[in-house]
């Protein structure tokens, strides 16, 4: 299981055009939970994109089911908590900033509602572990109804995803995801270790580029005619002014 090791981020001497990783921790951890998380969603974009997978619903939410299993999955339990809180973090503190702001409520946006994929997030993280992690369920405020069925959730969504990437380990010749861009970069060098971890479990028909870029908005996304994964660095740069807004 992987630990996070993000003091080590605060040592690279960044290019002048490169996303600064704060010097404080927590704020550190908040942007690191969500890059990782956010990369592990657009993977599942791409995943079910190269694989021509089924989906059965909102493919947001698909992608959104992906990365809890992956923080469950790859992680010791530390690690994968500070990386579900974080993220659940940013889904309540951008939900919170929509109300304060007077925001219209996008129920038209192909993505679930911020407070919705909070609930889910937190339901998931709850339900594969519900002995170990009862308590992260009461501080997080996971409703005891929705609690009860969270585990059979868990269940379902690890079983499906599992079934999908079966068969997919790598081989001598296997494809994967490629990553561009100078690691000096502390976004790319996090995803380089994403990338590597990603390719040592799975084998691809096809490449998938992974890159971090400006992109003139707070985004991230996957390309299927590029077959890419391009991380915003303005999203790096709004989830730190988020973190620093409740301060």
């Amino acid at each position: 299981m992987r630990r996070l090791f993000l003091l080590a981020l605060l040592a690279f001497a960044a290019p002048a055009a490169a996303f600064e990783m704060p010097e404080d921790q927590d704020a550190a951890d908040f942007v690191t939970a969500n890059v990782i998380s956010t990369f592990y969603h657009e993977l599942g974009h791409g995943l079910i994109d190269v694989l021509q997978l089924a989906v059965l619903g909102r493919e947001e939410d698909a992608a959104d089911t992906l990365s809890a299993v992956l923080m469950h999955q790859v992680w010791d339990e530390e690690s994968a908590t500070t990386l579900v809180y974080g993220t659940a973090n940013a889904f309540w503190l951008y939900a919170n900033e929509a109300e304060q702001q007077g925001y219209e409520t996008a129920y038209w946006d192909e993505h679930s509602l911020d407070m919705q994929r909070y609930y889910n997030l937190v339901c998931l993280f709850y339900g594969a572990d519900p002995d170990l992690r009862e308590d992260d369920a009461v501080e997080l405020e996971l409703p005891e109804g929705r609690a009860e069925r969270c585990p059979e959730e868990y269940a379902l969504a690890e079983e499906s995803w599992g079934a999908m990437l079966a068969g997919l380990e790598p081989g001598k010749d296997a494809k994967g995801l490629v990553l561009q861009g100078d690691t000096s970069d502390p976004l790319v060098a996090l995803l380089e270790d994403e990338v590597s971890t990603m390719n040592a479990s799975y084998a691809l028909p096809e490449e998938i580029t992974v890159q971090v870029a400006d992109c003139g908005e707070a985004n991230a996304f996957y390309d299927p005619s590029e077959k890419s994964i391009t991380f915003c660095r303005e999203y790096a740069d709004d989830l730190l002014r988020l973190w620093q807004a409740q301060q």
